[in-house]
């Protein structure tokens, strides 16, 4: 920080009377030049002098009456500026904040910095749609907030004119400082935005918000025409592009603004250890008969209003204030079953590649660093699974039609005994009937393993016949009704509805919650705060919010699936041990060998009785 910044004072009135000592001393052309020359150098200078900003809601806590108020940084914004000041252009930059800590002005006013004190400095802003970007008369509107940055709003606010650029250029969507050749460009979600060139920066509002699809479309448009996007959102859900974007390993910069960095909401901060208070601002003066509420979190007289005041949820504090993207929405795996859970994951002991006789289907597992199969198991000496006991095998099936957005069929192998999960397999490009197959080898590789899928869909359809079809008798069935005959019928394989997915997603949730059931998957973990409830039905998130138009309504919570039906098979449902009479006489519903047999009983009855 240069030494005329730290002479900028932050308090409201002795900065309003430091600009108008500087602005009147700035009575000559050198002196313009070298206060000009001092904001070129240093940005918090820069905006702690010369910048305003226009905000209703801050008049209040301010001291004055006027919606136009100078930009003073806190020291929390003083950090945040600087990083992202020194490598714009360079790198992304993820902003994850929670709400009313000035992102967007920040963004906004760091790239007004570059339009004003950088040559050529091709810049984009981007909204979920056109009127958020810019608007006539519209003072919400991203474009605006850059206008009242140069101009101001009537006589309040904006540059001095001797500061401004000397020829300007504004229309809609566009605004160019023709003095050093630098422009700001508007966009709203589409895929074409941004088209027309290379773009130093491109700042991204409120991403998490953008509708369903077209995240992933603004964010591919971004990708081609800059090395440098920013992302400025409060979490909403763990999906998504902006979700993505911050989970996923990369050399982004991410900038966290909590409410707790803020010197107006950080005093009185406490929280609680098993049940005791921690105070965690001494200097606070709590009167006795203050409530603190012992959940855990780090709270403060602040956060304890917010939480209190009318229409606030668990669900809206997380994502406005926690920054918890799970948490923002109703969720079937909690925040805490996920904590939980993580105490199980492991690095698999062993992961490869599970080959097998296309005849037999006997299987021969050989050890790759990249394989599909991860095992969380020891073998034994002919490199088969230790047995604990009876294995069960849930799976979740897809069309495997490849391509990086479409779903896996999921295989997961869960020891009855320990409750522990030993193996994990996920594929998009294996058909139904191959899977199938693969996972018949895998239930002869695990001792003879229950085995129990999803039977919804053609892909569930394709690989029940195939199932059938290898004569594999070790396997669920769901009794049913049948009208027609008066009697129950069992059927291969598990049927969804939105009842009874509830119901072995909570069971799951329970057990793992309980520490019964042992995650080791970490993939599977992650897809397991993904699950929520919306418009009374439990979705994906993912089927919400779809990477592009082709894999709409697919999924990527496979793995969750398959693992719920393993445990579903272990607990509801275990394998039923058939006599030679029953496995001789019984035949599935509905099958070629059920039609062929009803065939000949018809026939038959018709020989003895006629007609």
């Amino acid at each position: 920080m240069s030494k005329l910044y730290d002479q900028v004072p932050k308090d409201l009135t002795g900065n309003l009377e430091y600009r108008r000592d500087l602005l009147a001393w700035a009575d000559t052309k050198e002196r313009q030049r070298v206060l000009w020359t001092a904001c070129h150098e240093d940005i918090l200078f820069f905006i702690n002098a010369f910048c305003w900003l226009y905000e209703p809601r801050n008049s209040r806590l301010v001291g004055t009456t006027s919606n136009v108020i100078p930009f003073v940084t806190y020291p929390f914004q003083d950090e945040a500026f600087t990083e992202m000041n020194d490598i714009l252009g360079d790198r992304d930059i993820g902003i994850e904040k929670s709400r009313d800590l000035g992102a967007t002005w920040m963004f906004l006013t760091l790239f007004f910095y570059h339009w004003m004190f950088r040559d050529f400095s091709s810049l984009g802003i981007m909204s979920r749609n056109a009127d958020l970007v810019d608007k006539p008369g519209k003072k919400d509107t991203l474009m605006w907030k850059l206008d009242f940055l140069l101009l101001g709003d009537g006589n309040k606010g904006g540059l001095p004119g001797w500061m401004r650029p000397r020829s300007t250029y504004r229309s809609i969507m566009l605004m160019e400082n023709r003095d050093n050749g630098s422009t700001f460009e508007g966009a709203s979600t589409t895929e074409d935005a941004f088209r027309g060139g290379r773009k130093k920066a491109i700042g991204i509002d409120e991403f998490a918000a953008f509708p369903s699809g077209d995240d992933y479309k603004s964010l591919a448009a971004a990708q081609h025409a800059t090395d440098c996007r920013i992302f400025v959102s409060t979490p909403k859900g763990a999906s998504g592009a902006y979700y993505d974007v911050m989970h996923q390993p990369s050399n982004m910069h991410k900038v966290i603004l909590d409410w707790k960095d803020h010197p107006d909401r950080k005093p009185g901060l406490y929280t609680a250890t098993d049940g005791v208070l921690e105070i965690l601002d001494n200097d606070y003066p709590f009167p006795e008969s203050y409530k603190h509420i012992l959940d855990g979190k780090i709270r403060s007289p602040y956060y304890d209003r917010e939480c209190l005041r009318p229409g606030a949820t668990p669900q809206s504090i997380a994502q406005e204030l926690d920054r918890d993207y799970g948490g923002s929405e109703y969720q079937i795996f909690g925040k805490d079953l996920y904590e939980n859970g993580k105490r199980g994951v492991l690095r698999p002991y062993s992961r490869g590649v599970l080959h097998y006789d296309q005849e037999t289907l006997e299987p021969d597992f050989n050890e790759t660093e990249d394989g599909p199969f991860l095992v969380w198991c020891h073998r034994d000496s002919r490199d088969y699974p230790v047995a604990t006991g009876q294995y069960v095998i849930g799976c979740d099936i897809s069309a495997g039609l490849g391509g990086s957005y479409s779903s896996n069929s999921v295989a997961c192998v869960v020891d009855t005994v320990t409750g522990q999960q030993v193996a994990e397999f996920a594929s998009n490009t294996l058909r139904p009937e191959a899977f199938a197959d693969l996972v018949l080898a895998a239930c002869k590789w695990f001792r003879n393993a229950y085995l129990i899928w999803e039977m919804n869909g053609a892909p569930g359809g394709a690989f029940g016949r195939q199932v059938i079809e290898r004569q594999y008798g070790n396997i669920y069935y769901r009794e049913m009704d049948n009208r027609s005959y008066r009697k129950k019928t069992r059927n291969p394989g598990w049927f969804s509805s939105d009842k009874n997915k509830l119901a072995v997603l909570t069971q799951m949730s329970s057990a793992i919650q309980s520490g019964e059931y042992m995650v080791r998957s970490n993939r599977l973990l992650d897809e397991c705060r993904q699950y929520v409830y919306k418009d009374g039905k439990v979705v994906h998130s993912r089927s919400v919010k779809t990477q592009d138009d082709s894999s709409k309504g697919q999924s990527h919570g496979d793995r969750v699936i398959a693992a719920a039906l393993a445990w579903h098979g272990i607990k509801d449902r275990p394998a039923i041990k058939k006599n030679e009479e029953e496995t001789t006489e019984e035949v599935p519903y509905g099958c070629m060998a059920w039609r062929l047999q009803e065939h000949e009983n018809r026939k038959n009855k018709f020989i003895t009785n006629g007609w």
